[in-house]
């Protein structure tokens, strides 16, 4: 009797123990999908999975590595892990404990990711990976602060930066974004001295039928020893799930966006003493705030936000450019766009958290004071190139409280209205890869206006305004020793 009963106890024992493990199953987390990419801002890892999970990252050296773990999770089955791609040599997984999914990212060099981010949407969780560089090789990190510093400290999961369903395989941007974004983006090349002809300005180029519809890429000299490229951060608007303004002819603004911030990386990254950053250079959603932190962690000296207007007045036309004002707008319709570029965070299902008016205002002023100056200064050499090519629907720079400008406090902040695309003859515009050339190039013409009079210390352009000051004494020396002039 008492053997029957040892024998009952473990059975019990034994269907308790197969519910605990199948419970356990059922709320584990399924990583259903990885992705490895490279693009002109750097690697790119995306790790999908079902439902929310918490993980940990593991810097590891001698080789360098990324390994995270996501405790109670398991893989999907038929998972394929994807191939080499920028910075990540390979991809491996493991189980260093039973219940652990471990994901190895072996690197090609030392190379540090960028702050992690968990999107959130209807389809699941998505866990994204940034290592900054130009996507090919082995980038120099280019912020303080990242994950490896705390070892293998678990993270809780963050508000959306993009959903799963907005990443998909590939790149879902229309055919007028991949016409502009054929060509590839230089990379800086070693520093060597720069012969005089770099001092050139930009040439604007005109819109014409003969131009091709993907140029080929200009390779630039390389930067001189001891100088650092000025970067231009570049922010495409809209994206996932939030695609902007409409065209009559279904236009989407998010994908002219990207295709004009893509053309305009190209032309900054073939222009001696400039180097382009990308806040987003695929189809993702991308909260309003964190656009100019991502170009403040790449160390950006401009913050540049592209968009295409919209007005119900299908004839508006032209371009117009914005900074940040914690005041009031300078004009009805100024105050109108703000209110709805600010309404983004909520189509791609942020929190928009409602603070007191005063007190914010206060808090902008504080942090924003002393950088709004040099974001009117910028926007007007902006404002200045669009004119020159006959794009300008503002004669002035405008102002208004744009979500998108108030965390751009250590830089110089714009907005770019680059065309109305509710007006048909500029929506058939900017699907055109040559006006796209040119809206770049006047933006570009602006850029370098502006970095030429106001050079930072230790760069390109400062070094050229030193020589050219250096040049108009020695001619003063000469004509007050008798020489000619």
């Amino acid at each position: 009797m008492r053997a029957k009963g040892n024998r009952q106890l473990l059975f019990q024992q034994a269907i308790l123990t197969l519910a605990v493990l199948g419970c356990a199953c059922a709320n584990a987390s399924e990583i259903k999908q990885l992705r490895v990419e490279a693009g002109t801002t750097g690697t790119r890892a995306e790790l999908h999975l079902d439902k929310a999970s918490t993980f940990k990252l593991i810097p590891l050296s001698n080789p360098e590595r990324l390994a995270v773990d996501f405790p109670d999770s398991q893989l999907a089955r038929g998972l394929t892990l994807p191939h080499a791609a920028g910075v990540v040599t390979s991809v491996r997984t493991g189980q260093p404990v039973p219940g652990t999914v471990r994901i190895v990212f072996d690197l090609g060099g030392k190379v540090r990711a960028l702050p992690t981010t968990l999107d959130t949407s209807r389809s699941g969780y998505t866990l994204v990976l940034e290592w900054p560089g130009d996507g090919a090789a082995p980038a120099t990190p280019v912020i303080a602060a990242s994950p490896d510093n705390a070892s293998a400290t678990p993270v809780t999961p963050m508000p959306a930066t993009a959903t799963a369903a907005s990443l998909p395989a590939r790149d879902p941007i229309a055919d007028i974004a991949r016409r502009s974004a054929s060509t590839s983006v230089p990379p800086v090349a070693a520093p060597v001295a720069p012969p005089p002809e770099v001092a050139q300005k930009p040439a604007i180029a005109q819109p014409s039928a003969a131009l091709p519809d993907a140029p080929p890429p200009i390779m630039k000299p390389a930067l001189r020893p001891g100088t650092r490229p000025l970067v231009v951060a570049i922010d495409a608007g809209h994206g996932g799930q939030d695609p902007g303004a409409h065209g009559l002819n279904g236009t989407r603004e998010k994908d002219v966006t990207l295709a004009i911030a893509r053309e305009l990386a190209r032309q900054v990254n073939a222009t001696p003493g400039l180097r382009a950053y990308l806040t987003r250079d695929s189809d993702v959603f991308i909260p309003l705030n964190l656009r100019a932190r991502r170009a403040t962690a790449n160390k950006a000296d401009i913050f540049l936000s592209i968009h295409a207007d919209a007005a119900e007045n299908r004839g508006a036309r032209g371009s117009s450019v914005y900074v940040l004002s914690t005041r009031g707008a300078s004009s009805q319709r100024a105050r109108w766009l703000a209110d709805k570029e600010n309404a983004a965070d909520v189509i791609g299902g942020e929190r928009v958290r409602v603070a007191d008016n005063t007190l914010t205002s206060v808090l902008l002023d504080l942090t924003q004071s002393g950088n709004m100056k040099a974001s009117e200064d910028a926007a007007d050499h902006v404002l200045g190139g669009l004119k020159r090519v006959g794009n300008s629907h503002k004669p002035d720079v405008e102002r208004a409280n744009f979500a998108v400008l108030r965390t751009s406090d250590k830089m110089p902040a714009m907005l770019v209205e680059t065309a109305f695309i509710s007006n048909p003859d500029e929506e058939k515009r900017l699907a055109d890869p040559a006006f796209q050339r040119t809206l770049a190039a006047s933006i570009l013409d602006g850029v370098d206006a502006y970095f030429s009079r106001q050079p930072p210390p230790g760069t390109l352009y400062a070094a050229r305004a030193q020589a050219g000051q250096s040049a108009q004494a020695g001619d003063r020396s000469s004509i007050g020793a008798g020489g000619s002039p």
